[in-house]
């Protein structure tokens, strides 16, 4: 079983724009992934505990982007933004391993964790786009939601 959620820490960490703050309708997917978004960050997989504060839009887009290669590739390493943590994901046949040093290995159903990227993804941009209606006109954004679909 995968469990993925998270709640929002702060917004906006990056200093960019006039007033020091972040213009959420033309930043680019590297200002939104790594600097825009950190939260604290449930995620458990059968047992594997990698909870902890990172970047939520980071580790949305690339667990999603993960579970489509996995579909033709056997392996991918994620290191999440600024730092939060270094990832081995693993397919064997319908299994997904997922390891993380100081941490352990939680395995998952392939499909499942196919899902469960998705929904993340999904509700990560329905929140943020809902807390941050400046969200809806970035490109970036757009983009991710027309992946979501397809």
């Amino acid at each position: 079983m995968i469990v993925l959620d998270f709640s929002l820490a702060r917004a906006s960490g990056a200093d960019r724009g006039p007033g020091g703050t972040m213009d959420f309708a033309t930043a680019d997917l590297y200002d939104l992934t790594a600097e825009a978004f950190w939260g604290d960050l449930t995620f458990t997989v059968d047992g594997a505990d990698f909870s902890g504060r990172g970047p939520v839009l980071d580790l949305a887009t690339e667990l999603f982007a993960v579970a489509a290669e996995l579909t033709t590739k056997r392996r991918r390493d994620y290191h999440a933004a600024e730092g939060a943590g270094d990832y081995r994901i693993e397919r064997r046949g319908e299994t997904v391993s997922i390891r993380r040093a100081g941490v352990g290995t939680g395995t998952v159903d392939f499909e499942e964790f196919r899902t469960a990227t998705r929904d993340f993804l999904d509700l990560v941009v329905r929140r943020l786009s809902t807390k941050f209606p400046d969200l809806s006109r970035n490109p970036e954004i757009h983009r991710l939601k027309q992946r979501l679909r397809t």
